[in-house]
């Protein structure tokens, strides 16, 4: 098959993102009039819709569901014949989905709404890690604020996350809401494409097949394409992420241990693939790359605690007054969180075991106990639960977690629709986690083997 020929295949596995997008479409022309002042928004995000909320839902979960099972079939086809030139054709069918995704009339998150007004308070000398003031009013943070019922949401990321806003909101002009939110969700769309490269170079040195499936599975992945067009920064996260790994890669373990302890500055829980990665080195008992991933990783995290801790701290003392911690499409809401987080930690103590063995599966293993971790399992997280999957090579474990990635768009539902009773929120929850169970079939060791880096 040519190279064009192997685009098209791709660019067809993600096609049901832009025919998802037609029928949302056809649905939104016949919305209830009681959603008038939600369409007038910006951009407009399914909340609270009750029924016409679910059917949105369901459309956007059977274009999900559809382009899965396409990825799937046509990587398996594909897998076979796969060159260094497939990058290109991958990173088209990326381009494609992203524009299917970005087409729908409708989104189901409001966070790119907070990204632009922590922007704009940046701009205006404004603290986004405080609430914003009750009297103040402008574009930006009122429609932050109708987003979220009336109350503002305070900045939960690093400076480097804010710095980055605020570029991208004086960029769009700094006078409407609009076009920042376009520029924040291109934004997202250009950092994950460069990212797809990225990946690609840093799994130079796996058998192609093998390089061919893991890029895939990553950059078709249609919840990661459709939280990536809904503008979710962790694409910002992701492509640091790559940049390490393709240092660690081409034998540049402290350049990527940079990398690594750098990344909270953009957004704190990315810190969990920053150890992950930095184990890379010690498993693989190399003394001295462990010494230079420990020195450089650590001063670089200090760096990155230094300019991050205090705004987070403020952030965080508002939500101790006012949240709530609040368990729902998660293992901790179907289990509770003394035993999820259990669950968790023998699921990290097996994925350890398994990296001391040097084998790559562990990587699978850690992913896998950070969802069992999660109060709440948001699609976006996709983002930099994958690079868990990819790092593993394969596996039953590997695929659970991919499977867990795709399944993660339940948590959407409750705040498309309404709140969800006891019994149809456990079902849900039971749901998002039930691909963890794969990993059950992934408990006989490898042999130690030699192995490029992830």
């Amino acid at each position: 098959m040519s190279r064009p020929a192997r685009a098209l295949a791709l660019a067809a596995a993600v096609a049901p993102l832009g025919m998802g997008a037609l029928a949302a479409r056809a649905l939104a022309r016949h919305r209830p009039t009681a959603l008038a002042l939600d369409f007038a928004q910006p951009l407009v995000v399914a909340t609270n819709w009750h029924r016409y909320g679910t059917e949105a839902f369901a459309l956007l979960a059977a274009s999900v569901a559809l382009s899965a099972l396409l990825l799937v079939a046509t990587i398996a086809r594909l897998r076979a014949r796969a060159g260094v030139g497939d990058v290109v054709a991958i990173a088209f069918a990326a381009l494609v989905g992203l524009a299917g995704a970005a087409a729908w009339p409708f989104v189901f998150s409001s966070d790119v709404y907070a990204y632009a007004a922590y922007g704009h308070m940046a701009l205006h000398a404004l603290d986004p890690y405080a609430p914003a003031p009750p009297a103040l009013h402008d574009a930006f943070l009122d429609a932050a604020r109708w987003q979220w019922g009336g109350t503002f949401p305070v900045d939960v990321y690093g400076p480097g996350t804010l710095a980055l806003a605020q570029a991208l909101v004086a960029l769009a002009g700094d006078r409407a809401v609009a076009p920042a939110l376009v520029a924040m969700r291109c934004a997202a769309a250009a950092a994950f494409l460069a990212s797809i490269v990225v990946a690609y170079a840093s799994l130079r040195g796996r058998p192609e097949p093998a390089r061919f499936t893991g890029i895939c599975a990553f950059a078709l992945n249609p919840v990661i394409l459709w939280s990536v067009a809904e503008g979710h920064n962790d694409a910002f996260v992701l492509l640091v992420v790559a940049l390490a790994a393709l240092a660690i890669a081409r034998g540049r373990a402290a350049v990527g241990a940079i990398f690594l302890g750098l990344e909270p500055i953009f957004k704190a829980p990315g810190l969990a693939l920053a150890v992950g990665f930095a184990l890379e080195a010690f498993v693989r008992r190399r003394p001295r790359a462990s010494r230079e991933v420990a020195i450089a990783g650590l001063a670089a995290l200090a760096v990155a605690t230094a300019l991050s801790l205090p705004p987070l701290l403020r952030a965080l003392g508002h939500i101790a007054r006012v949240g709530t911690y609040a368990p729902r499409v998660s293992l901790q809401g179907l289990v509770g969180i003394v035993p999820a987080l259990g669950l968790a930690s023998g699921a990290a103590g097996i994925g350890l075991v398994r990296l001391v063995r040097r084998d790559a599966r562990g990587y699978a293993w850690l992913g896998i106990a950070l969802v069992a971790a999660l109060p709440n399992a948001y699609p976006w997280y996709a983002l930099w639960l994958v690079p868990w999957a990819i790092a593993a090579g394969g596996g039953s474990a590997a695929g659970g977690l991919w499977l867990a990635t795709i399944v993660a768009l339940a948590r959407y539902l409750p705040d498309a629709s309404q709140t969800l009773s006891a019994g149809p929120a456990r079902l849900l929850a039971a749901i998002a986690v039930a691909p963890l169970a794969l990993a059950a079939f992934d408990v006989v060791p490898r042999s130690p083997q030699k192995e490029s880096s992830p």
